[in-house]
């Protein structure tokens, strides 16, 4: 079970996220149809995911030439972080540590790592910001 999961979030079929422990899912957040979310992940509220989202917060070991891909195991976790009101479009992939701002919109399969500032628009593999929402404070 989820470590936390809020009011009125919705869990499409094929969505997977191991045992749950360290994930948070916000209020009124879903995961599309076959979303795979690895942990420790905080999903803010209002966040919307298109199906086949994958959100990776550790891979395979790889950097010792000396022993067999296979035999490195995993490299120490590094969480996400969402923030409330962001949509993360089909297909894209979560690298782990990334840390994404409020209101920002992630296009169709972009690989996204690093900081994300609020309210912007990225897109591509590697994800670059290529725009941004009208807000408020650009009024």
């Amino acid at each position: 079970m989820l470590d936390y999961a809020g009011p009125k979030i919705t869990i499409e079929q094929g969505a997977s996220f191991g045992p749950g422990n360290g994930i948070r899912l916000g209020n009124r957040s879903g995961l599309g149809r076959n979303c795979m979310v690895q942990s420790p992940t905080t999903i803010g509220d209002d966040v919307v995911m298109g199906p086949d989202v994958m959100i990776f917060t550790n891979s395979l070991s790889f950097f010792s030439t000396q022993v067999p891909m296979i035999e490195q195991g995993y490299t120490k976790p590094a969480g996400v972080i969402i923030g409330d009101d962001v949509m993360i479009s089909s297909r894209s992939i979560i690298m782990p540590g990334t840390k994404i701002g409020k209101g920002v919109v992630i296009a169709a399969g972009s690989v996204v790592r690093g900081k994300i500032p609020d309210y912007s628009i990225v897109m591509g593999n590697p994800a670059k910001v290529v725009g941004r929402r009208n807000h408020p404070e650009d009024n």
